[in-house]
């Protein structure tokens, strides 16, 4: 209803729309392009624009997010091939600030909380983009296999595999960041 509003040229449609996806587009495209918040904002609004303008490309299919969401995939896709080759991950050697003094409120845990969670990122950015966007609905959207599925367009059982390979990718990527030791799990 509200697509056949918003080709109307109805501007309150609109915006409810945009309300009601934005944060799921921006989380989706988030977690495709962790480096550059000025290209996710470009994205994220090139992707709202196509659908306000091609709003009878929509047929109904498939969820209206999941089709959001493709748009969302070729325009990250487009980016990647303006952008260029990915820049290599660079973490920092954790043991480099073990003889600082450790400060008596928690900042010491902090960063490392921080440079885990960047890791992570950098991790997940080297995935190939199906294990990425697989990952992505399973762990941050807690999607079920058969709504991964639908999302991306495979079988379960390509989604299962997809998760597979991605989580053992991206523990690899850690323990080579953080060591052997690095007792993080990756559920989803």
């Amino acid at each position: 209803m509200l697509l056949n509003q918003i080709a109307r040229g109805d501007d309150t449609a609109s915006a409810r729309l945009y309300a009601a996806y934005q944060p799921l587009v921006y989380g989706y495209v988030r977690a495709q392009v962790w480096d550059d918040p000025h290209a996710v904002e470009e994205i994220v609004s090139d992707t709202l624009l196509v659908a306000f303008r091609k709003t009878d490309a929509y047929t109904g299919v498939s969820e209206f997010s999941t089709w959001l969401c493709g748009i969302a995939r070729n325009k990250v896709a487009d980016w990647r091939r303006r952008k260029g080759r990915r820049e290599e991950v660079f973490v920092e050697d954790p043991d480099a600030i073990d003889g600082a003094a450790a400060p008596g409120w928690g900042v010491l845990e902090l960063i490392e909380e921080r440079e885990r969670g960047t890791a992570l990122v950098e991790c997940m950015d080297r995935l190939p983009d199906s294990q990425r966007e697989a990952l992505y609905w399973s762990a941050v959207e807690e999607c079920g296999l058969d709504e991964v599925a639908a999302r991306t367009g495979v079988p379960e059982g390509t989604v299962k595999s997809r998760l597979f390979h991605a989580r053992r990718r991206v523990r690899e990527c850690l323990e080579r960041a953080f060591g052997g030791g690095f007792g993080g799990e990756l559920n989803g």
